[in-house]
């Protein structure tokens, strides 16, 4: 499968190796500063999006920032990309959860029954989303972060390393 992948800084090589497990073999890049690329190869800048949906029919946006995520999101959409979810193989995600497209899952991160995750939300390493939670599009839970049973959290919010929300 091919995966264009928007960003190409620190997260972006995470998130590479992240699409590699979960069987993506052609990844490209996009990035507005190719020479502190991570990981490549960039085939573009971000203004460049629209011009590989028909080469890369799946794309993700791996950018920390909330307000930039949700931006190129949006643009991956409106540019008729299918926008996946992506798994890490040792976290895990109830049957009954609900995950939108381009929800990142990291390395030990737990997605509990019942909880619901909003487009565009990264889940980080060893987070916890416990059950009946509702996150927010384009939130980033950082790592260890817990959210409590049942809690509600708005669009684009920041949870710290090792907070908890209840």
């Amino acid at each position: 499968m091919r995966l264009l992948i928007a960003g190409a800084g620190s997260f972006a090589a995470e998130i590479d190796e992240l699409a590699r497990l979960a069987g993506y073999e052609d990844i490209a890049f996009l990035d507005d500063r190719p020479e502190k690329a991570r990981c490549g190869p960039v085939i573009g800048r971000m203004e460049d999006i629209g011009k590989f949906s028909a080469q890369y029919p799946f794309a993700i946006v791996a950018l920390g920032n909330n307000q930039h995520r949700m931006r190129y999101h949006k643009e991956l959409m409106r540019c008729g990309y299918q926008i996946p979810v992506l798994v890490h193989p040792t976290a895990y995600v109830s049957p009954d959860a609900a995950l939108s497209p381009g929800c990142i899952v990291r390395t030990k991160a737990v997605v509990s029954r019942y909880a619901t995750l909003g487009e565009g939300v990264i889940v980080n390493v060893g987070a916890l989303i416990d059950h009946d939670c509702e996150i927010g599009a384009f939130t980033h839970v950082l790592m260890g972060a817990v959210v409590r049973n049942s809690v509600k959290i708005p669009p684009l919010t920041w949870i710290g390393a090792n907070e908890v929300r209840e």
